[in-house]
């Protein structure tokens, strides 16, 4: 039996509302395929850096992984891509997972990338069943959500073209329950994050 139970560390208080509900769904999925039958799912837990951590975003990261080392068994780092997804990884992702690896040298530390190319919301848009579900006017969602220069903005906006009156941030969570993993796969910077976490999987079971 192959436990699987991620341990996401994200920019902010939403990233982590879509994106722990979205990675359990995902991980289900893909472990399913995978290893039937042989695997449990937990829920995915938001994690953190304790107080007081000296040094910068690499540093917390793997003061976060060792903190809930007997917890996790696999690590989701997500930072927003800002337009240059490739060099925000090897900024604010990388040095993190080594500083990690060099931590925990006693065990392997499986560890992801999520990186977007802009934002997260880019992964909120490509599906037009969510916004169904919610109720409210019809609404077009982008063609390609990934080009969108304010994927934030284009999330409001569409919201309120539905006539949808909650607060924003107050969707993150549903999204993350109800996109379509299918309808993500559209997106090239999500299929890159699905292929990654697949390796990971196959990483986790490959560990006495």
């Amino acid at each position: 039996m192959i436990y699987i139970r991620a341990g996401l560390f994200a920019e902010g208080r939403t990233d982590y509302d879509f994106l722990c509900p979205l990675l359990d769904r995902l991980l289900d999925a893909l472990a399913a395929d995978l290893f039937p039958g042989r695997y449990m799912v937990a829920p995915s837990d938001g994690i953190d850096a304790p107080r007081g951590i000296a040094g910068g975003r690499a540093e917390k990261i793997a003061a976060a992984i060792h903190e809930r080392w007997e917890e996790c068994t696999l690590f989701v780092i997500h930072a927003d891509g800002a337009g240059a997804p490739v060099e925000m990884r090897r900024r604010q992702i990388d040095p993190g997972i080594a500083s990690a690896r060099a931590l925990r040298g006693d065990r392997k530390v499986v560890a992801v990338a999520c990186v977007p190319v802009r934002e997260v919301e880019a992964w909120m848009l490509p599906d037009q069943e969510v916004f169904r579900a919610l109720g409210g006017a019809e609404v077009q969602c982008p063609r390609n959500p990934e080009r969108e220069l304010d994927p934030k903005l284009t999330l409001r906006r569409l919201l309120e073209a539905g006539g949808h009156r909650r607060r924003t941030e107050d969707l993150y969570r549903f999204f993350g329950e109800t996109i379509r993993l299918d309808a993500l796969g559209s997106l090239p910077a999500f299929c890159t994050f699905r292929d990654e976490l697949t390796t990971a999987l196959r990483d986790l079971a490959a560990i006495p």
